[in-house]
């Protein structure tokens, strides 16, 4: 028997379960204050919010991961167990760097000052990682190529060398 078909399917969502719900518990340990001091060299006073910010775009993540895994249960091929492990990882990390383009400005979205509000964004961000992703593709291409394409303002965009 295949071993993806015999343990694969009740790793993945074991895997999802744990991502789901410990970002959910992580979320309360860091909004509760308990973690002071520092975490492998790293201020948690200073960088708690992002980490909420990252544990809700890795609650999105799991959460669409476990909604795609019973949707597809019987379709499940080796290529996608990659895609179900990286899921909360890639939800975790595109998360904290949506607050930060908010924050920045680059991005324009009128979405509150509120803790609640940075949190809803970063899990939606996580939820619809996909789309995040066309949009971060539309704004590089657009703010470094200045019109959306590669011709008719005398760049390439450094992909390709000029002849």
């Amino acid at each position: 028997m295949d071993p993806l078909h015999r343990f694969g399917k009740q790793f993945i969502f074991t895997y999802l379960l744990i991502w789901f719900v410990g970002s959910l518990w992580m979320m309360a340990v860091l909004g509760s204050g308990s973690v002071q001091g520092k975490l492998l060299g790293i201020d948690v006073n200073q960088y708690h919010e992002y980490a909420c910010f990252g544990f809700a775009g890795a609650l999105g993540g799991a959460l669409y991961g476990l909604r795609m895994f019973h949707e597809h249960y019987h379709d499940l091929t080796t290529q996608w167990v990659y895609w179900y492990l990286m899921r909360p990882i890639l939800c975790f990390g595109s998360a904290i760097i949506t607050i930060v383009l908010f924050e920045s400005g680059i991005l324009l979205l009128q979405v509150g000052d509120s803790m609640a509000a940075r949190i809803s964004v970063a899990f939606l961000t996580g939820y619809g990682y996909g789309k995040f992703m066309e949009k971060i593709r539309a704004l590089t291409t657009t703010f470094f190529n200045g019109n959306g394409n590669s011709t008719g303002n005398g760049s390439n965009g450094g992909d390709q060398p000029k002849n």
